[in-house]
């Protein structure tokens, strides 16, 4: 009866540390699953970063040129003639028109006085 019994625990403690055993296996073929898997994302986000940082350096060099481009066109308007500066030579060339016209007019006359 001793002998059965001792038997039967010890049959009883194998059946439990083979469970215990198949669950580590487990264990162990998930946390392995799971490195790989973090592995593979990391190389991707890894990946993907070094993507993003070349279109960075891509859009900052874009934004020098834009830059430098305006700079450009800021001194080219800079040399430009105002609207004011325009408008002011208009007056000055309306001024100057009847000046013009009594001279054509004069010489005009002065032609058909000789003819």
């Amino acid at each position: 009866m001793i002998l059965q019994e001792l038997v039967r625990r010890t049959n009883d403690t194998i059946r439990r540390l083979h469970e215990l055993e198949g669950k580590m296996e487990n264990v162990q073929e998930r946390s392995s699953s799971l490195e790989s898997t973090s592995i593979a994302k990391l190389k991707s986000l890894n990946d993907k970063l070094s993507e993003l940082e070349g279109r960075i350096k891509d859009m900052d060099s874009g934004i020098a040129r834009l830059e430098s481009g305006m700079e450009k066109i800021s001194k080219q308007m800079g040399k430009m003639a105002r609207q004011s500066d325009v408008k002011e030579l208009e007056r000055m060339f309306e001024l100057l028109s009847p000046i013009r016209n009594e001279a054509l007019a004069r010489s005009f006359r002065q032609e058909q006085a000789v003819q």
